[in-house]
């Protein structure tokens, strides 16, 4: 193409999403309805890019947690992780930290060192996010309550941040990392604001 030439851009009206690789790696896993009949279920419940997006993680009721390579369209093998009842997974923009969480709480692992550190376990972690300076994480679950950890540390840094007899279903800290943002529903949809510097309340919407 001459050096002076130009691509076009892509715009709302002409942007197509064209899939470039199919992943295959997770297994079916059996999930039984309320009348007690089983059906046999096959679907990635969690995924995240690593920073670099050369690598993505994903999670799947299969028990497993599996990494793969995008530049081979393959999954790393020596990577995979057994994990049960997965709802959640999560890297940090510095790619030092891989988060798992689920039924047996939360998992965190740092990349480099291999350093492993568990929360929660006694709890049903339901959603998770990771502050945009990589420092803190923050997981909202079962009893009802949200939670903010120091990452380097492994201290509770604030909460739990009491979400009434709702069940917290998604959870994003702001930019600065200031406020934490909660979404539940029970009978009704929520959104909660807290400071996560502490327990106070800002503002449901």
């Amino acid at each position: 193409m001459p050096s002076g030439s130009t691509q076009p851009v892509a715009t709302p009206d002409n942007l197509i999403l064209t899939p470039v690789m199919t992943l295959e790696g997770h297994e079916p896993w059996n999930l039984y309805s309320s009348d007690g009949e089983q059906h046999e279920m096959k679907y990635i419940l969690c995924i995240s890019y690593f920073p670099d997006s050369k690598q993505m993680i994903s999670g799947s009721w299969d028990t497993t947690i599996r990494r793969w390579d995008l530049r081979k369209d393959k999954e790393n093998e020596k990577d995979k992780e057994v994990f049960e009842c997965v709802q959640a997974v999560g890297v940090s923009r510095d790619g030092r930290w891989v988060v798992i969480a689920g039924g047996k709480g939360i998992k965190v692992s740092e990349v480099e060192t291999g350093i492993v550190r568990t929360f929660h376990e006694d709890f049903w972690i339901s959603c998770i996010d990771i502050s945009a300076d990589s420092t803190l994480l923050a997981a909202g679950g079962s009893p009802r309550e949200a939670r903010i950890w120091n990452l380097d540390t492994g201290e509770l840094v604030a909460g739990p941040f009491d979400i009434g007899q709702d069940i917290p279903v998604a959870l994003r800290f702001s930019e600065d990392s200031r406020k934490l943002a909660v979404s539940s529903y029970s009978n009704e949809h929520h959104l909660q604001a807290f400071r996560s510097s502490g327990q106070q309340q800002t503002k449901t919407l």
